[in-house]
């Protein structure tokens, strides 16, 4: 076989905060977020084909179908269609990132598809167009275009990139179960607020103080993951118990992360809570989106 023609990694995300504003008329909600990557990421090889588009999942955490409904080959469809271009890519996908967990990884895995097949077919489309077609694959691919720290509002697709990302330390708490967006939104247990949290956010991140960060963290959508599955308010509550700064919900769960002082202690607390749940993970918080392996 060939080698490929480009590898990219793409990382998974958390929401520092995320503010549920109201119902729009198009029946998405109007939302206020804080998007963070961070250092948990999906693997994508590119190779070149003289025609036809094809996926094949090399590993993933659970099953996960390489057909029209996948991500990926959205993405890559999209794009040729954008570009004018006839499509001639294999795609082998190699997922780190639990599925259904509100860490964004098919979200990113589309942004990278995006972003890697501008690169590799050296089309030039500026940010703004490949935003716009992130836009219409899902409400948070474009933020992971560029990663880093980022405000999110609207559908979520409006990105107000944040610069001067810190790094913080995180552990990644994924209970085996999943829960659907949808559902989350459906349960009619989201607090409403006005968007003020994500915004006070970026003086808090500014202080690159990890405790003072906790006290900002938000989630409108908790309590529905809570009501939903009752085991992520479990698992929340040991993080806390365990010496965490701070524990809350990634977008629509059920993944837990807490902030902690430094690596050391991201380590030792992933030690402490890999007995409760089947997936768990220390992690950084990154500046950045797609990052090219070769």
């Amino acid at each position: 076989m060939s080698a490929p023609a480009l590898v990219l990694k793409t990382p998974a995300k958390i929401n520092w905060v995320l503010e549920v504003l109201g119902k729009r008329e198009d029946g998405f909600h109007e939302l206020a977020l804080v998007f963070q990557a961070i250092s948990l990421w999906d693997e994508l090889s590119f190779y070149r084909k003289d025609r036809g588009l094809e996926l094949s999942i090399v590993s993933s955490p659970t099953p996960l179908e390489a057909d029209d409904s996948n991500l990926v080959l959205k993405a890559a469809r999209l794009f040729f269609q954008a570009a004018g271009l006839e499509a001639g890519t294999r795609i082998e996908l190699k997922k780190n990132i639990p599925l259904a967990a509100g860490l964004g990884g098919g979200s990113s895995d589309a942004a990278a598809t995006l972003w890697g097949l501008n690169r590799l077919y050296e089309t030039r489309m500026p940010l703004e167009k490949l935003q716009t077609l992130a836009s219409r694959l899902g409400s948070d691919v474009p933020f992971f275009l560029t990663g880093g720290t980022a405000l999110g509002l609207g559908r979520g697709e409006v990105i107000e990139p944040w610069e001067g990302t810190v790094n913080f330390s995180l552990v990644l708490v994924k209970p085996e179960e999943g829960l659907a967006t949808p559902k989350v939104y459906q349960s009619g247990k989201a607090v409403l607020t006005r968007g003020e949290k994500a915004r006070e956010l970026k003086s808090l991140l500014q202080t690159k103080d990890p405790r003072v960060v906790a006290r900002g963290l938000f989630n409108g959508l908790e309590p529905a993951a809570f009501s939903l599955l009752p085991r992520v308010e479990s698992l929340k509550n040991s993080l806390l118990e365990e010496g965490a700064l701070g524990a809350l919900v990634s977008g629509s769960g059920p993944t837990v992360f807490a902030l902690v002082e430094n690596d050391e202690a991201a380590q030792a607390l992933a030690r402490k809570m890999k007995p409760q749940a089947a997936h768990v993970f220390a992690v950084q918080t990154l500046s950045e989106g797609p990052r090219i392996i070769s």
